[in-house]
């Protein structure tokens, strides 16, 4: 059996799934995009229906599980049924018995999952504030007043530093708003 679940948006669902297939799972389980705390209905159907000696196959403990606890959680009630794991992209957390690993290499690979868990969870929260209309981040200083502003006082042959001190921004964040906003948007072809 294998399962895999749609991390992020753009994630090659289709390409795990085939590549689980090459490894042999005879049904593969696909849990749609969402958050990493969503149900995942297709996952509890493919633990239910693995049996003593099944290897469940993954694309990678991430499509797996929510946290690195859940990850150990989850392989350990898999071993308590006699099941085995395998993931096509950290080997070293697979409990096969050709897939034993260093116990380094699995402190290893289970800090490598840490941190792409944390990746997966700040991108899913960028996503749903962007979808909420917010723009996370540092915000602007140079709004489009101030850029207007700056550039009829660069036509007036003030300085970088002077604009920067009339408008209450550093002489940098002028200098960049207003390169960016004269950057051509097609490249012009270079005098020889």
């Amino acid at each position: 059996m294998g399962y895999v679940r749609e991390v992020l948006s753009g994630d090659g669902v289709a390409e795990d799934a085939a590549a689980l297939r090459r490894a042999g799972a005879s049904q593969v389980f696909t849990d749609r995009r969402g958050t990493t705390s969503s149900p995942r209905p297709d996952l509890e159907r493919c633990l239910n229906s693995l049996k003593r000696g099944d290897t469940l196959l993954i694309p990678s403990a991430v499509s797996l599980s929510s946290s690195v606890e859940h990850f150990v959680a989850t392989v350990a009630r898999l071993r308590a049924r006699g099941i085995d794991i395998y993931s096509l992209a950290e080997p070293a957390l697979s409990t096969t018995p050709d897939a034993a690993a260093a116990p380094g290499d699995v402190l290893d690979a289970l800090d490598v999952l840490r941190r792409r868990l944390v990746s997966v969870r700040t991108r899913e929260g960028l996503d749903a504030a962007i979808a909420a209309g917010r723009h996370p981040g540092r915000p602007r200083v140079m709004t489009p007043e101030r850029i207007e502003i700056a550039r009829e006082l660069r036509t007036q042959k003030r300085s970088y530093a002077q604009i920067g001190r009339a408008l209450g921004v550093s002489e940098s964040a002028v200098r960049r708003a207003l390169k960016t906003v004269a950057a051509p948007s097609v490249a012009q072809p270079q005098a020889k």
